[in-house]
């Protein structure tokens, strides 16, 4: 970012939920953004109608989150200012971040294919156009592996203890819980339904996860507040954040943009209970999970993570796949890639102090990991991010 410029970035979401908080975490994460941002947030419910702001404010840009599929905010285009909406809208009327909805299809049916599930539902949201673009990427990844795939809308705007929401809003869900032939691999979009699925579930007398599985999304307190505890995707919300901010920064400056709306992938399950069961053999999975997060970035390596575990090497690779959907040793670069490139953003340490701190005790061996991982060096990455 270039010295000495200085821009008031209004922030209107709808609403404070743990992901807009957490992508504004990824906002702040970046390297003297408060030296060169004003941030003021605001609240909006409806955008349809303008937002007052206060007497003699003026931003330079707009981070929001809204669907403008639903919503027509003429008044935003009115201000005249850069807007970068923050939501996976199928219109697109402003650039945007948002999620690559077809890696989260191919995670969830990855995960419930390799143990073994023999149905797929997915409990979309009504009134929502991208509620029919990610049934588009499940059926595409159910055609694969040859699996079944159902799909039930029903709307948003509930609240954990609602016991009665599917009796209302899905009347058919009941059927397809109790009556689809072998066990039945559910994605509920976010952790609050899929909390009150494994209660409706229950009501109803089917085992979790034996006869049902359910998968959320956010990894929010939700699912570890479910009984069981609910398994879910992890959303990268603080790269969404800092390519949120810089997509900003760079329609403020008038820069040449190649990507209007980036949709970085998710790449992790942390699986619980609800998909796996407690007494499970693929428990040792989670266990494996706790040490690469703790150890990724001290050199870790999976012949030491091996050694730690009840089982062959290539048994456990295999579990380890069929429940994450991807391979230890992936996930071991990816947590040291991205505690990497977090200090390259964040701090100014030098390329000799990041490499030791992500387990490396030279710099040459770290630039070549990095340089293979991400396709960049570490000080191609800062210059970059340096510029934006």
């Amino acid at each position: 970012m270039p010295q000495k410029k200085h821009y008031n970035i209004a922030v209107i979401f709808p609403n404070w939920y743990s992901f807009l908080n957490d992508v504004m975490e990824g906002v702040l994460s970046i390297h003297s953004i408060r030296s060169h941002c004003h941030f003021l947030n605001f609240i909006s419910h409806d955008f349809n109608k303008p937002l007052v702001f206060p007497k003699d404010y003026t931003p330079d840009g707009i981070l929001v989150s809204y669907d403008d599929d639903l919503f027509q905010a003429d008044w935003l285009d009115a201000m005249d200012v850069p807007v970068v909406n923050i939501f996976n809208s199928v219109k697109k009327h402003h650039p945007s971040v948002g999620l690559d909805y077809q890696s989260i299809a191919a995670l969830a049916v990855e995960h419930f294919s390799n143990l073994n599930y023999t149905n797929i539902g997915v409990l979309g949201t009504n009134e929502t156009l991208f509620t029919q673009d990610i049934y588009q990427a499940f059926t595409e990844e159910c055609a694969k592996r040859d699996l079944p795939c159902w799909m039930i809308s029903v709307p948003d705007g509930i609240s954990p203890g609602d016991t009665d929401y599917f009796k209302k809003s899905a009347p058919d869900l009941k059927d397809k819980l109790l009556n689809s032939k072998g066990s039945t691999g559910v994605y509920t979009f976010h952790d609050i339904r899929g909390r009150l699925l494994v209660d409706y579930c229950a009501d109803l007398g089917v085992k979790i996860p034996e006869e049902v599985g359910v998968l959320g999304r956010f990894n929010t307190l939700n699912a570890r507040l479910c009984t069981p505890e609910l398994s879910s995707i992890v959303v990268p919300t603080t790269k969404m954040g800092v390519q949120a901010m810089q997509l900003l920064i760079n329609l403020i400056e008038g820069r040449e943009i190649e990507d209007l709306h980036p949709r970085p992938k998710a790449q992790e399950i942390r699986v619980r209970q609800s998909t796996v069961g407690e007494k499970n053999p693929d428990m040792i999975v989670l266990q494996a999970r706790s040490i690469i997060r703790e150890n990724a970035c001290s050199g870790l390596t999976v012949d030491e993570l091996v050694q730690s575990l009840p089982l062959a090497r290539s048994t456990f690779e295999k579990r380890y796949r069929a429940m994450t959907g991807a391979s230890p040793a992936q996930h071991i670069r990816e947590i040291r890639v991205e505690t990497a490139r977090q200090l390259l953003l964040t701090t100014q340490r030098t390329i000799d102090e990041i490499a030791f701190s992500v387990g490396f005790t030279d710099a040459r061996p770290f630039v070549v990991f990095f340089s293979r991982e991400t396709g960049e060096t570490p000080g191609e990455f800062r210059k970059k991010f340096a510029n934006t």
